[in-house]
């Protein structure tokens, strides 16, 4: 649920950053806000995918021992 509100969230942000960019008149900056935001996301998930792969191998040693 959590990585479901944070997709949204950058997905507004680098919406509103893209379509600002539109009428800017240097748009490098909210190109690099709507590129920044997804990386920052991207990096987000990561830490909790390694998480959850440590505790399915714990799980899996426990039950090994049983």
């Amino acid at each position: 649920m959590w990585a479901t509100i944070k997709f949204l969230g950058t997905l507004f942000i680098s919406f509103i950053a893209m379509i600002g960019a539109l009428g800017a008149e240097n748009p490098f900056p909210l190109f690099a806000v709507a590129w920044g935001i997804w990386i920052i996301f991207i990096v987000s998930l990561r830490p909790r995918r390694e998480k959850e792969l440590d505790k399915e191998q714990l799980i899996r040693e426990i039950l090994d021992k049983l």
